[in-house]
């Protein structure tokens, strides 16, 4: 028994999910790296003696290492492109909004990468706790939800340096101390430590990296309507005289005549059984009468080609109604 569901009785609702995850610098085999960048001149460039980056461990008969090698001077380059084209704003990924968010990138940085499968469709914004311990300091550093970094510590020089309009004179404390320190850019998972002061060396000690990642979640709804008397058949094997297929019996079970039809010898419920029932499209009696309706108990969803998608199990029967309509609303997540 097969009914179409009206269009208006469907619907699908995007949702986001979040889910926290925890890197540090002993990460590198999830994807997790701690780079540095340099600016420098690619003339007389030689892998051999720039300054670099290795992961993972060294094959000698290939004179590779297994998570790669990564080399300072093209770091900053690629960075520098990708994310801090200042001057042609229409090249530089994300920096959309520059009254709310400053990009500036000095001669070295420190990259710290999160790994596509750990963030989803990108790192949700306002949940960035970055504990950094360099020269025996440790930073807390935070994101404000438009892509800055900046020292907790000092979020009240932040706060200034953001609402003029990064005005530096207003966003550094009488001790010197800097507020905003670097970026990160939330779709890539990249997160860059411009400062050159006390981050200098940022990823060369520890450090303990909490956020959240964001997956769009797409809640299916569909609203099944029974009307009176549709539905009013019932598929209970109990309904039909003979009946196919095992029934397991726990050893030890007395009155079996309660489960099976009798057999040839009938006795005040006991005696044999046959070893075998024929199915039967016959109901009991009772079934066709007027004032019998079946319980609902489960619900399957099909495509057009008749196919089953998705089966919903009520948690508790519902007897059909001769009189009024029977709603059922079914909802899955893709």
């Amino acid at each position: 028994m097969l009914k179409n569901i009206d269009p208006s009785d469907k619907s699908i609702k995007p949702f986001k999910a979040y889910k926290k995850f925890n890197l540090t610098q002993n990460d590198s085999g999830s994807g997790h790296y701690a780079l540095k960048a340099t600016s420098g001149s690619f003339h007389n460039f030689l892998t051999g003696s720039a300054a670099s980056q290795s992961f993972g461990q060294y094959t000698s008969s290939r004179q590779h290492y297994g998570l790669g090698t990564y080399y300072e001077i093209p770091n900053w380059y690629w960075v520098r492109n990708m994310y801090y084209e200042n001057d042609e704003p229409y090249r530089t990924f994300g920096n959309n909004n520059t009254q709310k968010e400053k990009r500036e990138l000095h001669d070295r940085a420190k990259i710290f990468s999160i790994p596509r499968n750990m963030m989803g469709e990108e790192v949700k914004k306002e949940s960035v706790r970055f504990n950094i311990t360099t020269g025996g300091v440790t930073y807390d550093i935070r994101d404000d939800g438009n892509g800055n970094l900046y020292d907790f510590a000092h979020s009240a020089s932040f706060a200034a340096y953001k609402s003029s309009s990064f005005d530096r004179n207003q966003g550094i404390l009488s001790n010197g101390s800097g507020s905003q320190v670097g970026n990160i850019i939330y779709q890539h998972g990249i997160l860059v430590i411009t400062d050159t002061g006390s981050l200098d060396n940022a990823g060369t000690e520890t450090h303990d990296l909490t956020y959240r990642s964001t997956r769009t979640i797409y809640e299916h709804e569909y609203v099944v309507r029974i009307q009176p008397n549709e539905f009013n058949t019932s598929f209970n094997p109990n309904v039909m005289p003979g009946r196919s297929g095992s029934i397991t019996i726990p050893e030890g079970t007395t009155d079996m005549f309660k489960f099976l039809p009798p057999g040839d010898q009938p006795t005040n419920g006991t005696g044999s059984f046959l070893s075998f029932y024929n199915a039967s499209d016959t109901a009991q009696g009772f079934v066709t009468h007027s004032q019998f309706l079946p319980y609902l108990t489960t619900v399957g969803l099909y495509n057009d080609n008749s196919e089953l998608l998705a089966v919903g199990k009520l948690a508790k029967p519902v007897k059909l109604s001769k009189d009024v309509v029977t709603s059922v609303v079914v909802r899955f997540d893709v």
